[in-house]
């Protein structure tokens, strides 16, 4: 993975933003990388220099918080489920076709968020979580195993659990930890993350840390209200940007 200056300058933009996004609503790191770093690289390349900045910064987000116990008793049968889809599928993204995969989602992203915003509200009760749990883990792991974004159908379940705002980024945090690491296992599996991944990772990896820095100090300045209503419109942005992605490339 040899990549110019300008290449690099580039990849730290993008994680940069992608930070702030991230540290601000509690996800998009890969969401945003991928729909951006996309443009110009191919998606297995994206998600290998994906690895490690999310693998660091959901560290970070999974311990920031006091209810990491209570959350794993409560979310671990979707994150068992989550690796499980990830190792079928990840096989597919050095040969599928990621990119339409990506706009199709992001198409259902979008349409979600707007319903939410419009006040179409989904809750999910703690007793169908034994069921929804598992089955949003999967899902979310076949897609990740083919795009290399969890977002859907993990954050929409998370977000229907009503948690409070300091738990549901934490969750997310879990989740996204546990993907990106079948995400990387996956790809050492196939060959597709190797040593020349460790520069761009690595500017990836500090110029993520930066950006979380600025987005949280955003997030401590929200109500709970005003927190819901902007990661509803941090969902759509991400929807709206992998159907972009699609159109560009």
């Amino acid at each position: 993975m040899g990549l110019e200056p300008v290449e690099l300058a580039a990849i730290a933009a993008v994680y940069v933003l992608a930070g702030a996004v991230k540290g601000a609503i509690g996800l998009g790191l890969p969401t945003v990388s991928m729909a951006m770093l996309g443009i110009w690289l191919p998606v297995e390349q994206a998600a290998a220099i994906l690895v490690l900045p999310a693998f660091l910064t959901n560290i970070w987000q999974s311990l920031a918080g006091g209810a990491l116990l209570s959350l794993l008793v409560r979310l671990w049968p979707m994150l068992v489920g989550l690796v499980a889809g990830t190792a079928l599928t990840v096989g597919i993204m050095t040969g599928g076709n990621a990119t339409l995969t990506g706009a199709f989602l992001g198409a259902i992203l979008t349409i979600y968020a707007g319903f939410s915003l419009v006040g179409f509200h989904i809750t999910v009760p703690r007793r169908a979580e034994p069921v929804l749990g598992p089955a949003a883990g999967i899902t979310s792991g076949l897609i990740t195993g083919v795009t290399g974004i969890f977002v859907i159908p993990a954050a929409p379940y998370v977000q229907a659990l009503a948690l409070g705002k300091d738990e549901f980024v934490q969750a997310i945090g879990m989740i996204a930890l546990i993907a990106s690491a079948a995400l990387a296992l996956g790809l050492g599996v196939n060959d597709s993350l190797g040593p020349d991944v460790a520069i761009p990772g690595s500017v990836a990896v500090v110029a993520a840390f930066g950006g979380m820095s600025m987005g949280q100090a955003i997030r401590a300045r929200l109500s709970v209200e005003v927190f819901r209503y902007w990661i509803l419109i941090g969902l759509a942005a991400l929807g709206g940007m992998m159907v972009v992605r699609a159109i560009w490339s």
